[in-house]
């Protein structure tokens, strides 16, 4: 199934994104580490843009854009951003990867989405597997928990996607909103950070995972629906663990091994006939 494929190339980016972030931020604020992160994904799509074009707006769909940028690209990012700067990768990640809970209450609410035994069971596997994976040296605090408020802001602009990707397509959808974050960051930080360490990873290397990841949930979040895409794409943490351990050549622990079980799982559980736990509402 190609949404699900997609959802989880957004795991992978997702993953490397969160080491790739941490080094980026060595230097900069949450604030300026995502305005040069935005920025630079706007580049990158910039000429696929002018080929392409973009979808005619009206103004309930600015509206909604902008709602779905504060809670995605700039409230959700800067308190992850936070969450990687004052505690490990391995904490921040997992616990900013709680998200599928919310999106699949919120869609139940919003859209009348059902709750079905294959979402729930495929979350619980993938909170499992984030709690398998061994976590890196480091001080966990009481501000890692900004990365489930994170999770909470990110699932109010994902279910703004179901409706979004109606009317507009994946790179108009990801091009105006990391426009819409750029613009507003520039309004708060009025100044855009140039250190060599932070063009590398949050410019260059941040962007083009952005606009890997962006793209590739928001297309696959049109394909199979929010409540579907978020417990695979939650499985970053995992996914990026074993990337490093494979591309790194290092040893792969029994924890590592029950992780990947657990997301083999979760993929196995979405990609099942639905059983209905509660009924679809009239949303």
């Amino acid at each position: 199934m190609l949404g699900v494929a997609l959802a989880f190339v957004s795991a992978l980016c997702w993953g490397s994104g969160g080491v790739i972030f941490k080094l980026g931020l060595r230097d900069e604020s949450e604030l300026s580490g995502n305005l040069l992160r935005s920025i630079f994904a706007v580049l990158f799509m910039l000429p696929f843009v002018l080929l392409r074009g973009i979808e005619p707006l009206n103004l309930q769909l600015i509206l909604l854009l902008i709602f779905s940028t504060f809670f995605a690209f700039f409230l959700g990012d800067i308190l992850y951003f936070n969450a990687l700067k004052t505690s490990p990768v391995s904490y921040a990640l997992p616990l900013a990867s709680t998200y599928p809970v919310f999106v699949a209450i919120l869609d139940l609410f919003i859209y009348g989405f059902p709750i079905t035994l294959n979402v729930m069971a495929a979350s619980l596997f993938t909170i499992l597997a984030v709690i398998a994976i061994p976590k890196e040296t480091g001080k966990f605090t009481v501000k890692s928990f900004t990365a489930v408020l994170a999770a909470l802001s990110w699932s109010i602009s994902i279910v703004t996607l179901d409706y979004l990707t109606v009317h507009l397509s994946p790179l108009t959808l990801a091009f105006l909103r990391l426009a819409i974050n750029s613009a507003i960051l520039i309004a708060v930080v009025r100044s855009i950070p140039l250190g060599r360490q932070s063009l590398i990873f949050m410019g260059f290397a941040g962007g083009i995972v952005s606009v890997a990841g962006i793209l590739s949930f928001v297309t696959s979040v049109k394909l199979i629906g929010s409540n579907l895409v978020s417990p695979i794409s939650a499985t970053s943490p995992v996914i990026g663990s074993l990337a490093g351990k494979i591309f790194l050549k290092e040893r792969l622990s029994m924890r590592h091994v029950l992780a990947l079980i657990l997301v083999f799982l979760a993929v196995l559980a979405i990609s099942q006939p639905p059983v209905m736990i509660t009924p679809a509402t009239d949303g």
